[in-house]
């Protein structure tokens, strides 16, 4: 909290300071991706990037943004069972610990594990998600090795509105949300509320026992604009859980636990100053504080109480410099991760570092070219320099456009890594990664039909394993990543788009030649959309090839699924909208001995006034 109150008088100060300026910068697009930390149009970022929007989001009518990327062929999304069960992600073949989340461009994780669970993260004040694939540390520092995931909230914007949602379905569930927005210059804000229950399904895949989950989340986003060339923006985010969780039991595997409970909060306070100094000079100062409470407890067993509290404060004050068609960007961060681990260790480390990026447009905006560097100090891990660059080069008279990239990136050891009682050793090194990747893209027929192809390579070292010789976590993996992806978007008819990828995956240990833990080698996402005068209708075909789960040391079966989607807007501010999950009722793991949900439909009113 102190952090965040000396970031607050900072940026004050900085707003103070250009009470004189008078205009916004003009060089800043509306429409934009935060790949390097600035603003630009998404055909002109040099790496391979996936936005998802908010009508995109709203169309499907999902809850949880676990449903929305579980429809991107790049990622393979894991949950230990149904709604608010621990659900991570694979990215484009790395691990959950080796990619970076945020929210508002504020990393967010657990410090213990350092991965982050997406599981109770609802959809309603999402804007839109922007995935950046590939090595990321330049400019994210540790777990950007491969990718970034921006979960980018709303703010208010135009006359006060209320909205509200409300939803019912399968498996005993219902749910609520209320958001009251605007703006009225300078400031805007935005304050929701949403609560969802379900009596859920069994998480064991042999269970009959329903393990159910309660959310409750509060989220408030303030913003002003003491002048024309600065804004001051606070974000509170907070929910708390109850999920109800199977164990397992040795020698049989997962089976039902009726006492089992997890008890969770989870905070996340930032704020954010930006200030143009002069029309060529802008700081952004951010200040974060992240903590996520979790408290486990059984009375039917020993080992399944725990209480662990993670907590997460940075600091980053980053400068930007236009000129003409050039821009460059230097910062330096502080972070500081701490935990308790309830009878295990309480500890805490810090890393600093700055890094530097360089953009440059050429040829009338058909060429672009980037490069940056960073340089982290990990108070026990020690320093790492990373470094990136990358190309975008477009014809504009065939409608094709050609994007490389070449980056590292590292992965600093967890608190876990580092202290746990007979697993911990404070002497690990970081993670490293290498890789590239190259994609052609074209549009044809007046961007009716939209092709790409690309093709990815990453090899990793020093990966963090535990050693049987030590009994300690020890740098001993090594591990390439290398695959292709294959994606059109076509528009053959007004009010009808239809999406296909296709991604080939192919990861595995360089040392046994063994392939890599719950990455699969094809996935297929094929989605369409209809719209037709009030209502929307949709359909998405989903199918993930077999792959290994080294957690039950099996092979997972291959699965198709498909969901249906749509909405019909009885009035202007009223809609009625639906989905049904897994139609065809397919029996699936996305982890070994957990049941994934089988056929249920959900349907809700939508309302903004």
């Amino acid at each position: 909290m102190r952090l965040t109150i000396i970031c607050l008088i900072l940026i004050s100060l900085l707003i103070i300071s250009t009470q004189g300026f008078s205009e916004v910068n003009p060089q800043l697009p509306e429409i934009v991706v935060t790949a390097t930390r600035i603003q630009e149009p998404e055909e002109e970022v040099t790496q391979d990037v996936i936005v998802i929007t908010e009508e995109e989001i709203r169309d499907r009518g999902v809850d949880f943004i676990t449903d929305v990327l579980r429809g991107i062929s790049d990622l393979n999304l894991v949950q230990n069972g149904g709604a608010g069960h621990n659900a991570t992600v694979f990215l484009r073949g790395g691990s959950p610990n080796q990619v970076v989340v945020m929210i508002d461009g504020v990393k967010v994780k657990s410090t213990t594990t350092g991965s982050f669970d997406l599981s109770g993260l609802r959809v309603e004040d999402i804007e839109r998600i922007e995935i950046v694939l590939g090595p990321q540390s330049t400019m994210y520092g540790s777990e950007a090795m491969a990718g970034v995931i921006n979960i980018i909230t709303k703010r208010g914007k135009g006359r006060p509105s209320l909205n509200l949602v409300t939803e019912t379905g399968s498996f005993g569930t219902g749910s609520l949300s209320v958001a009251l927005s605007g703006e009225r210059s300078p400031f805007d804000y935005r304050l929701s509320v949403s609560y969802l229950d379900t009596e859920g399904f069994s998480a064991a895949s042999s269970g009959t026992e329903d393990d159910g989950y309660e959310n409750t989340s509060f989220s408030l986003k303030l913003g002003a604009r003491p002048t024309d060339r600065s804004r001051i923006e606070m974000n509170l985010r907070y929910y708390r859980e109850t999920s109800e969780l199977d164990s397992y039991e040795f020698g049989t595997g997962l089976v039902d636990d009726l006492n089992y409970i997890q008890r969770g909060e989870h905070y996340l306070i930032s704020g954010r100053g930006q200030v143009f100094f002069t029309p060529e000079y802008e700081q952004i100062l951010t200040a974060s504080l992240l903590r996520d409470y979790l408290d486990f407890t059984d009375p039917d067993t020993e080992w399944n109480n725990a209480t662990v509290d993670s907590r997460m404060k940075t600091i980053d004050w980053q400068h930007n410099i236009y000129i003409g068609n050039y821009t460059i960007t230097a910062g330096g961060e502080y972070r500081q991760e701490e935990a308790y681990s309830k009878g295990n260790f309480d500890e805490s480390v810090d890393n600093r570092a700055l890094y530097l990026n360089a953009r440059a447009s050429m040829m009338d905006g058909d060429l672009i070219l980037t490069a940056g560097t960073r340089y982290d100090d990990h108070e026990l891990a020690g320093s790492k320099i990373t470094y990136r660059a990358g190309v975008l080069y477009r014809l504009p008279l065939w409608g094709l456009r050609l994007r490389a990239s070449y980056g590292t990136g590292f992965r600093a050891p967890t608190l876990n890594e580092l202290f746990f009682p007979f697993f911990g050793n404070p002497d690990l090194k970081p993670e490293k990664s290498r890789g590239f990747d190259l994609e052609l893209e074209g549009a044809l027929f007046d961007k009716r039909v939209t092709v790409g192809v690309s093709y990815f390579n990453q090899k990793y070292r020093d990966l963090i394993d535990y050693d049987f010789t030590t009994y300690t976590a020890q740098n001993i993996g090594k591990a390439e990543v290398k695959g292709f992806r294959v994606s059109s978007h076509l528009r053959p008819l007004s009010g009808l788009e239809v999406a296909l990828t296709y991604t080939n995956l192919d990861a595995y240990d360089r040392q046994t030649g063994q392939p890599l833990t719950r990455r699969p080698h094809h996935k297929v996402v094929l989605r369409s959309v209809y719209e037709h005068g009030r209502a929307t209708a949709g359909a998405e075909y989903i199918y993930v090839s077999g792959r290994f789960d080294s957690a039950s040391d099996r092979n997972l079966r291959p699965y198709n699924i498909v969901n249906l989607f749509g909405q019909y807007r009885l009035t202007r501010n009223l809609a009625l909208f639906y989905r049904a999950q897994n139609i065809f009722n397919v029996n699936y793991e996305e982890a070994g001995g957990y049941n994934a949900e089988g056929a249920s439909l959900y349907g809700g009113l939508r309302a903004e006034f």
